[in-house]
């Protein structure tokens, strides 16, 4: 069994957030005494555990929400869609969001649940708890909305990465085959290669500052035959390769998007 997801980058919707907040250790003091810990969120991704008002999927690898913060900007992954938003932090650890922006995709209906109380857990944010490896976000009463632990930076090179997801070129992002499995270790030397799940394939893929990525056209796969569905899964992993314009790692996932900013694959670092 798959689960689909349609993509449709049809534009972007407007989201209105108040954020209000994320604190870290070695908390500084502003003049009145108050905790301002800021800085402890920047350059650092957040994947939430915990999210108020759902029963959420936060355990399928696919389908997680999480934060980045940067010089002023907050961005992420939704649950299904990614989101950005600029942020003002203040004495007392409070954040402010305003208006950002988000990818315009659907999802299962349990996904998209979470995905929305997500958004509405960080428009009531108004103050945050941060450690060196997790992050609350509460409301005005100090009841907690979004719990998130630190995930270590991965790099592109030197990891196996587990594909999740692939654009089965028809517009969708599509879930994996159950028990089937597709790899991608992207060498030094500017080789790619790794599973489609049946065969196995190498070819060659250069990178530029600062998130550009090209993929040679001319893949070697070897020759085994499989289940029909896990061969049209695997043509369509490998046809989408080639159109890779841009990567993006977010903690331990990276994405592979076209020169539209439509997935082509989602991996989770192995």
């Amino acid at each position: 069994m798959k689960r689909s997801v349609s993509m449709i980058f049809v534009g972007v919707a407007t989201l209105a957030f108040v954020v209000l907040g994320v604190s870290a250790c070695g908390s500084s003091t502003g003049a009145e005494g108050a905790a301002d810990d800021s800085k402890a969120l920047e350059g650092r991704s957040w994947k939430a555990t915990t999210i108020s008002g759902v029963d959420s999927v936060l355990g399928a690898k696919e389908f997680t929400a999480g934060a980045g913060f940067a010089a002023g900007e907050m961005s992420g992954s939704g649950t299904i869609n990614r989101y950005n938003a600029s942020y003002v932090t203040g004495p007392g650890n409070t954040i402010e969001i305003t208006p950002g922006m988000t990818t315009m995709m659907a999802g299962p209906e349990d996904a998209m649940a979470q995905e929305n109380a997500y958004f509405a857990a960080i428009e009531k944010a108004a103050t945050y708890k941060v450690t060196d490896d997790s992050l609350t976000l509460l409301d005005d009463q100090g009841q907690i909305l979004v719990e998130y632990v630190l995930v270590p930076a991965t790099h592109l090179t030197g990891t196996e990465w587990q594909a999740i997801a692939y654009n089965n070129g028809k517009g969708g992002l599509e879930s994996l085959a159950v028990d089937s499995t597709i790899t991608a270790v992207f060498q030094e030397d500017g080789t790619l290669g790794g599973s489609a799940g049946v065969n196995k394939y190498s070819t060659a893929y250069t990178v530029s500052d600062p998130d550009q990525m090209t993929i040679d056209q001319q893949i070697a796969v070897t020759a085994m035959a499989g289940p029909d569905d896990l061969m049209a899964q695997e043509a369509a992993y490998l046809a989408a390769l080639p159109l890779t314009a841009t990567y993006e790692i977010d903690g331990d996932t990276l994405w592979l998007r076209d020169a539209n900013g439509a997935a082509l694959a989602q991996f989770v670092a192995k």
